[in-house]
């Protein structure tokens, strides 16, 4: 069985990450799914980029959140809204964010698109807590698995750790659990094949020809 194709950040080795072209490109590459970052602007709009601030991306010091849209695309016109990121996708988005209020937000922005959630325990608990059937994957930064009420307030359908955490024996032991399981973020051709055939569940990849590639 394949697993999910995700595109991290849309297609960042061919246009700049989080932006439509991104997911433009992305989507015709062939990924089940495009994972993008949330920020929130200073009059409340939700965007789409990673840093807390503009200096890796777009050479400005400012940050994303002491920015009204209007002055955010004065100094980087690309950045795009949530709402345009759902209008562009021609498949489901894999909304990253670790802050729980943002991700209700986001949750209520998105509902009925088959938007798709990963991030930290306390946002994805906060999602699951308004709706019981959105798609979570509860991200994870470490050696030691998540403990037992964290996994109960989640209740994530797809576990998603760092890849270097994973092992065969662990991915048994979560579908075990009927949780599958993800990882990110896998950019060499032989990990990937190597992890597919231990039944990893969904692949986050910045090699987005080569993520499709590997789990067609």
């Amino acid at each position: 069985m394949s697993a999910l194709a995700v595109a991290h950040r849309g297609d960042p080795r061919r246009a700049v990450e989080n932006t439509l072209t991104a997911i433009r490109l992305a989507g015709a590459a062939g990924a089940d799914a495009i994972e993008v970052d949330l920020r929130r602007t200073a009059d409340g709009v939700l965007v789409l980029h990673h840093d807390d601030d503009l200096s890796r991306l777009w050479g400005r010091p400012e940050r994303v959140a002491d920015l009204t849209l209007p002055e955010l695309h004065t100094l980087a016109p690309e950045v795009p809204t949530l709402a345009e990121a759902l209008e562009t996708a021609d498949r489901p988005l894999l909304l990253d964010t670790g802050d729980p209020e943002l991700a209700v937000a986001a949750l209520a922005e998105t509902g009925g698109t088959g938007a798709m959630f990963c991030g930290s325990a306390e946002a994805m608990a906060a999602v699951r807590a308004r709706d019981d059937r959105v798609t979570l994957f509860l991200s994870w930064y470490g050696a030691q698995p998540p403990v037992e009420p964290v996994l109960g307030a989640v209740r994530p359908q797809y576990y998603n750790p760092e890849h270097r955490f994973l092992s065969s024996q662990e991915v048994r032991v979560w579908h075990g659990r009927g949780i599958k399981v993800s990882c990110w973020t896998v950019d060499d051709a032989v990990r990937r094949e190597e992890l597919i055939s231990w039944g990893v569940d969904a692949i986050i990849s910045n090699d987005v020809e080569g993520v499709v590639k590997s789990c067609g």
